[in-house]
């Protein structure tokens, strides 16, 4: 049984560079790494109550290929909508006849 990859590309945006402007603020490029054969999996959805506001919150699951490198500040373009990191992401060790390699949670509010 081999659950191992899904069809899905997803971008990883990571901020990159140590330089400081005039002021001492960093300085950041992004950097785009294209990441394939990534699984997506659900995750729950819910509408918090707020005034004059009707925003959704959605998570995923990520699960990429075996070694991708995760970052702290790493945001997510999955399907053309970005999201962010939600947790810290884990190397998952099925006793499964399967590899789902690197787990990531991810959030975005819409709304």
């Amino acid at each position: 049984m081999a659950f191992d990859t899904g069809g899905e590309t997803v971008i990883i945006k990571r901020r990159s560079g140590n330089a400081s402007d005039e002021y001492g603020n960093k300085i950041y490029s992004l950097t785009s790494i294209s990441v394939h054969n990534v699984l997506i999996g659900f995750g729950a959805s819910g509408e918090p109550t707020q005034v004059d506001r009707d925003p959704i919150d959605a998570k995923l699951t990520l699960y990429f290929p075996n070694g991708t490198a995760i970052e702290d500040g790493d945001k997510f373009v999955i399907r053309g909508q970005e999201w962010d990191k939600d947790g810290q992401a884990q190397d998952y060790k099925p006793p499964f006849d399967f590899s789902a390699g690197v787990v990531v949670p991810v959030k975005k509010r819409n709304g």
